[in-house]
């Protein structure tokens, strides 16, 4: 198993801070990630000329992804990182979605358009030879063959269970559905939900095969399996319905992973907080409270809520600051700290892992672990 990057020379110690986090424990300090706005430009790679040509094109991916690592450090625990990416909707693909693709994102166009449509869709079940998939796959592959030991290669965005079905149908139709037709739907769920392990298995042995671990668009990591579970459609539904029906598929796509953290986006999913917290298979919580909702530190209430129930918490702060109010506020075990905005020098990120540092020594001594 790979310990060792080039680009990032203390990657063992990284390794060993995440797992301490997924633990709820503490190494020496909280792992902390931060995104170093580059000294210096990336090598030119000719761009090919459609949107869509630049999000699928592998070798322009690819050899794009490496130079702008090659011109980054990597301070604290980020981590030099190679994500496939074509968009947070290419589970849907597999159902036959077609992508429409901007400058920074994609989306699907729905494809269901009446609910006697799921028994179609529960018949035919996923086409793992789509076309984006394949770009996928392909993108992990080349990475990983290309690597040479500088880089790790995560997992693309899969987006699972009625996530799924919400990129199919549009989301409110698909709220009637679940009204309408509740049994049709579960199946559609249950198929959706299987896709989803499909995937994530697929993808998971390209990089486990080359030596590495588990890592995403959610940066942390863990040595074998381990993903970002989520479910950003229960912020239309009840705890009831969340219990009855979404809640045993987000239960199975857990089933293949080592580790697990929940993405719990924004303030109308905190209602379902406390179901996530009896989760006995659940390691660690993101709370992603969102743009115009305020600052992490607006939210320490939840952050304590997290760490009470035994679960990691993720912490994804405005700015340094920011997150050094947390970390005083909720303590350094199991928490882990980033900061999302460009932080201008890696000496104004090394700064702020020392103050880090200081503060998690000054909160509470911390327990010498095995590892």
């Amino acid at each position: 198993m790979i310990r060792e990057l080039a680009l990032k020379p203390d990657f063992a110690r990284t390794i060993d801070r995440f797992d301490a986090w997924w633990r709820g424990e503490l190494l020496d300090r909280p792992p902390v990630t931060v995104n170093v706005r580059p000294a210096k430009p990336a090598r030119a790679i000719p761009a090919p000329g459609s949107p869509e040509q630049k999000w699928l094109d592998v070798d322009y991916v690819v050899e794009s992804a490496i130079a702008d690592l090659e011109r980054r450090v990597f301070p604290g625990d980020t981590m030099p990182v190679f994500w496939p990416n074509v968009g947070p909707e290419i589970t849907a693909c597999l159902f036959g979605c077609e992508l429409e693709f901007g400058p920074s994102t994609s989306w699907s166009r729905p494809i269901i358009h009446d609910s006697e449509q799921w028994t179609d869709m529960i018949e035919r079940g996923p086409d793992f030879s789509n076309r984006y998939w394949q770009v996928v796959e392909q993108l992990t592959q080349q990475a990983v063959s290309l690597s040479n030991g500088r880089y790790i290669v995560g997992l693309t965005d899969l987006h699972g269970n009625y996530d799924i079905l919400a990129a199919m149908r549009d989301p409110q139709y698909l709220c009637l559905d679940m009204l309408d037709c509740p049994d049709l739907v579960r199946k559609a769920g249950r198929v959706a939900s299987a896709a989803y392990v499909q995937a994530f298995e697929r993808l998971y042995s390209h990089v486990a095969q080359a030596g590495m671990g588990s890592t995403t668009w959610c940066n942390f990591y863990h040595p074998g399996p381990a993903y970002v579970t989520s479910c950003d459609f229960w912020c239309l539904v009840s705890d009831s319905i969340v219990r009855e029906i979404i809640l045993p598929d987000v239960i199975h796509e857990m089933r293949p992973l080592e580790r697990n953290l929940f993405h719990l986006d924004g303030p109308q999913a905190l209602r379902h907080l406390d179901i996530l917290l009896e989760m006995e298979n659940l390691d660690a919580v993101q709370w992603v409270y969102g743009s115009g909702n305020g600052r992490a530190e607006d939210w320490i209430d939840v952050y304590r809520r997290i760490r009470a129930a035994g679960k990691s918490a993720h912490v994804y702060a405005e700015d340094p600051r920011d997150a050094l109010a947390v970390l005083e506020a909720v303590g350094p075990e199991g928490l882990w700290l980033q900061v999302g905005p460009e932080i201008a020098s890696a000496e104004e990120a090394d700064a702020f892992i020392a103050d880090v540092e200081r503060l998690t020594r000054r909160h509470r001594p911390v327990k010498a672990h095995q590892y």
